[in-house]
């Protein structure tokens, strides 16, 4: 998913805030002969970045339901424009039915305007395998919804290290297993030579990727009293970017629009630190010709005196149901077979790491990944990237604001933690 979570920001929130709340339970199943012959006729809506395997999801539902059948809508999801117009559907008085989440926060605040029917006695009555989704979603549902199920998860995000084994091969080195921070750096200074058009990063870690890896593999978060380890974070940041100049700089990134998968398919950019959408859009695009990289990848490094694998990520896509439908019932069994061990196994096969966690799924997405390191996703303990609270988009806001002027020497780092935690207080603490 480009930019991963970019669908999220502040669009969303002002689109929640003017959008309609109360809207009608949605517990009734009429008829919709939109089809013509009596079906019951679902308009579910997503982005157009999971056009390709949520149709084959939708296709498989259809082919099993004689009496459901799913229309699939999809909309761009840049620059919020997903976000935005799901927000005109639900308060506007669309025949929309289903649609897809993108990220927690997403779902807490859709939750907290009515903008989603309540599934907890589906659930239940349905005896949905909660479970298979890992803890991350437990304490999601716990923390941000009060334990009351509004949507159920069909992806899961964990960030690994991806390389590009050409390099590797071409420098006679061996390709990279689990490492420490330090060992990261440390390598990707030795693999950065050249100049201009020419030029070898060792490393590439994008301008977007805000989240304090390193801190939140410690068990720091952007909401604790003590964020020592999220200022040591930035002054590594600080020291890829611009004392080793081992990686592309965030000041250029930022000025010229660098689009990182591109840049690390065009060759020379030997390991990228990202998310587990990378494999999919990777292959996508091998597939298409767009690139001929060979590439592999590695549990994202750790920090130091730490040796089991750690990731930070999370459950982050949902589906769930709009209260206006009529039919909310297909709706939800619809949002159960893409939540369930099937379909999830459909999305496994696009290399696309499922939210529900089961042999099926994880044979799934090995088969469909067909690199040795992608076994990793389902080896590494998984701490949550964003606090299931409500105001985490703008936690991750002003955090953002002040890792940026941080990172272009506009003040240093004990600067910017003071000035984060002092604004983050009137956003905790309005």
């Amino acid at each position: 998913m480009s930019n991963k979570r970019k669908v999220i920001g502040s669009a969303l929130i002002g689109a929640l805030a003017v959008s309609l709340a109360g809207c009608s339970s949605g517990n009734s199943d009429a008829p919709n002969d939109a089809s013509g012959e009596g079906k019951v006729v679902l308009e579910y809506y997503t982005w157009t970045d999971e056009e390709d395997y949520m149709k084959k999801v939708v296709e498989a539902f259809n082919a099993q339901h004689s009496d459901i059948e799913v229309h699939m809508n999809t909309i761009s999801n840049n620059s919020d424009e997903y976000n935005t117009k799901i927000m005109n559907n639900l308060s506007g008085g669309s025949a929309m039915d289903v649609y897809s989440i993108n990220g927690t926060s997403s779902l807490g605040l859709y939750a907290s305007r009515n903008q989603l029917v309540d599934l907890t006695d589906r659930v239940k009555a349905a005896n949905v395998d909660v479970g298979a989704y890992g803890p991350s979603y437990q304490d999601i549902i716990e923390v941000l919804t009060e334990g009351k199920y509004y949507a159920l998860p069909y992806r899961t995000s964990q960030y690994a290290l991806f390389y590009n084994k050409a390099i590797f091969d071409r420098e006679g080195i061996p390709y990279p297993k689990q490492m420490t921070w330090e060992e990261y750096a440390e390598l990707a200074k030795s693999l950065t030579k050249g100049e201009g058009a020419d030029k070898q990063w060792g490393g590439y870690y994008a301008d977007w990727l805000t989240a304090p890896l390193g801190a939140l593999q410690q068990g720091t978060t952007l909401l604790d009293d003590s964020l020592d380890n999220v200022s040591s974070w930035l002054e590594y940041m600080d020291r890829l970017y611009e004392q080793d100049q081992s990686h592309m700089s965030y000041k250029q990134m930022k000025a010229e629009s660098v689009d990182w998968i591109k840049q690390f398919e065009s060759g020379n950019v030997a390991m990228l630190i990202n998310g587990e959408w990378t494999v999919n859009m990777l292959k996508a695009d091998i597939a298409a010709g767009k690139t001929d990289i060979t590439f592999d990848m590695a549990p994202l490094p750790l920090p130091e005196g730490t040796t089991d694998p750690i990731t930070v990520g999370g459950v982050s896509t949902f589906i769930g149901v709009n209260p206006s439908s009529k039919n909310a019932d297909a709706a939800f069994e619809f949002a159960r077979f893409v939540a369930g061990e099937e379909g999830e196994s459909i999305v496994a096969e696009s290399s696309v790491l499922p939210a529900y966690s089961s042999d099926k799924t994880k044979e799934a997405f090995l088969n469909a990944t067909g690199i040795e390191g992608s076994g990793y996703f389902f080896e590494a303990n998984t701490v949550i990237e964003n606090q299931p609270v409500a105001q985490i988009n703008e936690v991750n806001r002003i955090y953002g604001e002040q890792r940026d002027l941080f990172l272009f020497h506009e003040q240093d780092a004990a600067k910017a933690i003071a000035n984060f935690m002092d604004q983050r207080k009137s956003v905790l603490n309005p």
